[in-house]
């Protein structure tokens, strides 16, 4: 596993030294770059002439004074370079502007994003941070952690065209000091992005009462967990941590809230670790996405206080025990998902305590897929069930037949044949209703 670990590290570091060998430095501060002669400051380009009308000044026909940031023109004067203060709401970052004065007005943009939060912490209100990118792609190599505030939306141009690369120190509750790209405190935003960290985790949300929020993003090829959520966050529409050599989304023992994955184009694939891994108190709500390639799909493995909630749910080819595992008899409602082609059962499940794992009734079919004709689980088995009540209920599902085959089983060993349903322990007949089943793919 460590020389697996080691090559992948290696790969990935090869990978984002390619990423960030962008153009342009990010060492270059507030008002320190060269004007480019584009953009018009108070000081040049001025005719000196007066003349100015008012339905709007021409170039030829501005006088020195009107042009002044503070002179207050409307039309054109509008988009000079003017310090941002009391009202704005509004801070601009390109790092491929390469004129001076850099205010972040939107005429005037700043050069990095750590500088762009540092400008946006001196405004009050709810501030936008616009962070320019391009159709070739812009990789933004910041110096620091990138610290989304409170009362901050930091707003890209979208994953294929705005990449934050960085690292920095993050206190992550019970995982320790480690080193991240971007922290996001409750109630701030991230949108429009990619994130990649060289060094450890990609993204960590902050545990508060107001649910940060990360959507139109992607967070990939970390060295660590792409998403660590301390507390309840807001996840998506089109959230994507695939390819992290920890979890695509980690939710660590001391974390409590509700982690909603809002139902669109998501993706948690391919990770070395899990895809989403919960070790402590937080709750899943999973609105739809993919969680394929990974060790395990979904791995339960706290005391959640509520129950969790998978809708939507697409979990193949996982490596390890199942698509998606629960250790300790969380309650589980699963509706419209496929779990097919993992290397363990789609669907592993241990009861403790009378808990509560629900496939589907005759009111409220389940929906799910967990075997077909053509395509199973390649450990022999739809669904595992460790400790088994005396009856439950599967109603409106997909097996590989139907009704569904069913099987005793000794926990933990080998499967001698395929069955849909493979349960422990035995019992005087089958504990598993599947009325309503049909057959899979």
């Amino acid at each position: 596993m460590s020389l697996l670990r080691s090559a992948l590290g290696l790969a990935t570091s090869v990978t984002l030294a390619t990423t960030m060998s962008c153009g342009g430095s990010s060492s270059n501060l507030i008002g320190q770059g060269q004007d480019s002669g584009g953009s018009e400051s108070g000081a040049t380009g001025d005719s000196g002439s007066s003349g100015d009308s008012s339905g709007g000044d021409s170039g030829a026909k501005d006088s020195a004074s009107a042009d002044s940031p503070n002179a207050g023109d409307t039309g054109m004067d509008a988009a000079v370079c003017r310090p941002l203060g009391a009202g704005d709401t509004d801070v601009y970052v390109d790092q491929s502007f390469t004129g001076s004065p850099r205010t972040g007005a939107a005429a005037c943009p700043l050069q990095t994003i750590d500088a762009g939060i540092v400008m946006a912490a001196t405004l009050t209100g709810k501030i936008t941070i616009h962070v320019a990118g391009s159709a070739a792609g812009i990789t933004y190599n910041e110096a620091s952690v990138v610290a989304v505030g409170s009362n901050m939306i930091l707003q890209g141009d979208g994953p294929a065209k705005t990449t934050i690369s960085a690292s920095g120190a993050c206190d992550e509750g019970s995982l320790g000091s480690k080193t991240c790209a971007v922290t996001v405190a409750g109630g701030g935003v991230v949108n429009g992005f990619t994130v990649a960290s060289a060094t450890g985790d990609g993204i960590v949300t902050a545990g508060a009462n107001q649910s940060p929020v990360v959507k139109n993003t992607a967070v990939k090829q970390c060295m660590g967990n792409g998403i660590v959520a301390l507390g309840g966050v807001e996840l998506g529409p089109n959230i994507v941590a695939s390819n992290n050599v920890g979890a695509g989304v980690e939710s660590p023992a001391n974390a409590v809230g509700v982690v909603h994955v809002a139902n669109g184009m998501n993706a948690f694939d391919t990770n070395m670790w899990n895809g989403l891994n919960f070790d402590g108190g937080a709750t899943l709500n999973f609105e739809g996405g993919t969680a394929s390639g990974d060790f395990q799909g979904i791995r339960l493995a706290g005391a959640a206080s509520g129950g969790h909630t998978i809708t939507g749910l697409t979990a193949k080819n996982n490596k390890g025990p199942g698509g998606v595992v629960a250790y300790g008899g969380q309650t589980i409602k699963m509706r419209s998902s496929t779990l097919l082609a993992n290397t363990g059962a789609g669907l592993l499940y241990d009861f403790v305590n009378g808990s509560t794992l629900d496939l589907g009734t005759g009111a409220d079919p389940g929906g799910n897929t967990f075997g077909g004709a053509t395509a199973a689980n390649l450990d022999a088995v739809g669904i595992e069930l460790c400790a088994a009540p005396a009856t439950l209920n599967a109603q409106g599902n997909r097996w590989s037949v139907c009704p569904a085959t069913q099987a005793v089983i000794v926990c933990g060993n080998a499967i001698a044949s395929y069955a849909d349903v493979a349960y422990h322990p035995a019992a005087a007949a089958s504990v598993i209703d599947t009325s309503g089943c049909t057959v899979g793919p």
